[in-house]
């Protein structure tokens, strides 16, 4: 009976906003002008400058280069270099994430930001109010206590926001860690005992995109806490830790990074920018993980004309969803990909909850966002941009390493072998969310 509530409560909470507001209506009122000379992003590969003008245009955020990054597919990884930055903290500790569960990784996790509290550092914590559990949020409100500066991000308003998108329809789905100005974390990974069991992605960053994340907190900050004292985060402070050394991590030194937010209060879309311009444009392959879908039409037609061009384009998606309606919404898209040419993995194993996208050796996005209007129309989400050819490489050879070892390739005689029950449960989903052009 739990696990039917929760199937229930999700499908009331993202697909009927869906169905009833439209999670388009931001799509045909605004349109980017480029404002920005590519010529100026000299970093940035010649054919990729109009796709950092672009987002620039959309975002007022510009490429920045001598950034240094590692990628963190592995949790263990990530979850021991996250704790040893924070215990490490001299200044400040900013937060923003769609989940802290307070389990168990969770309970160490805010247990530092106490301490960090205690010793007189600015610690702030924003957590979406949606996807807290009474207990999560209780505990969230009572970190104030230990001098926390902590907040809850708007709450759903339920009917209210059926009839009209208010900040209630709009999930807080970023997941950023800022500590003392120098290192970020962001990627896909919740702070949750579960997410440290799955395949997912982060990246941990620091230099000159460092600051660019901290505009990006302060944004939703002035949303819930617009008194607070400014951040402390600086140019000088963001270049810091660029030559620290981190024994037995892989680090890319002098690396082009641009970061791109998404707000449903801004005027422009440039997460689904940037993924229509990279399919659009990739002559070799385009790869991508994605947990959750379907993405708007414009995104399916380009992945379709991809592959109708001779792209290698190929899609790694859970075998395994651990929200059983967006594995059937995914299910509802494999005939129609199959027969354009897109190849479809199914990962087997753990959940796959990684959103990420390769192409052509020199193109890199990871992030929060998923293939979906969700992401690309209600939500806040953040990604990172990265124009780079080693890193796309590196990231070429795990996707093709996950292809061949952890996955099984889906074929169009598999989707006709479906029953005629799980067509017409795909289609019904499908049909609930709608695609939006």
């Amino acid at each position: 009976m739990n696990k039917f509530r929760k199937v229930f409560r999700l499908v009331s909470f993202l697909a009927l906003p869906c169905l009833l507001l439209g999670c388009g209506y931001r799509a045909p009122m605004y349109k980017t002008v480029v404002t920005v000379d590519p010529g100026t992003f000299t970093s940035v590969r010649e054919d990729y400058r109009d796709l950092a003008a672009l987002l620039t245009s959309d975002t007022e955020m510009p490429p920045t280069d001598s950034n240094t990054l590692s990628m963190l597919p592995d949790a263990k990884e990530k979850f021991a270099l996250l704790l040893d930055d924070m215990r490490g903290a001299e200044e400040s500790v900013y937060i923003e994430h769609f989940r802290v569960r307070l389990d168990s990784i969770g309970t160490v996790f805010t247990d530092i930001l106490k301490d960090k509290a205690h010793a007189g550092k600015d610690v702030r914590l924003i957590v979406d109010k949606g996807a807290s559990v009474r207990e999560d949020k209780k505990g969230h409100m009572a970190l104030r206590e230990d001098g926390v500066k902590s907040y809850l991000y708007h709450r759903p308003r339920w009917l209210q926001d059926f009839i009209w998108p208010s900040k209630g329809a709009h999930r807080e789905h970023r997941k950023i860690v800022l500590v003392d100005g120098q290192t970020a974390y962001m990627g896909g990974r919740n702070i949750q005992d579960k997410y440290f069991q799955w395949r997912d992605c982060d990246i941990r960053i620091a230099g000159p995109a460092v600051k660019d994340l901290g505009e990006v907190f302060l944004s939703t900050q002035m949303q819930v806490a617009p008194d607070l004292p400014p951040l402390k985060i600086t140019d000088e402070s963001a270049r810091k830790a660029v030559n620290d050394s981190i024994p037995g991590l892989v680090q890319y030194r002098q690396k082009t990074v641009q970061i791109i937010p998404e707000s449903p209060f801004d005027k422009h879309l440039p997460i689904r920018n940037c993924f229509e311009w990279a399919i659009s444009h990739s002559k070799h392959y385009f790869y991508f993980y994605t947990p959750y879908t379907p993405p708007p039409e414009s995104i399916l037609k380009a992945l379709k004309d991809a592959a109708g061009r001779g792209v290698d384009v190929e899609w790694i998606v859970p075998g395994t969803n651990d929200v059983g309606p967006a594995k059937w919404m995914g299910e509802s898209l494999y005939r129609e990909l199959l027969l354009a040419g897109v190849k479809i993995l199914e990962w087997q194993g753990s959940i796959l909850h990684t959103k990420q996208f390769i192409s052509d050796n020199y193109l890199t996005a990871i992030g929060s966002a998923n293939m979906d209007n969700m992401s690309f129309f209600l939500n806040l989400e953040v990604e990172a941009v990265i124009y780079d050819e080693e890193i796309a490489l590196d990231a070429c050879r795990l996707f093709r390493e996950d292809a061949a070892v952890r996955c099984v390739p889906v074929t169009l005689e598999d989707v006709r072998r479906w029953s005629i029950f799980r067509k017409l449960r795909n289609w019904i989903a499908r049909a609930l969310v709608g695609s939006i052009s």
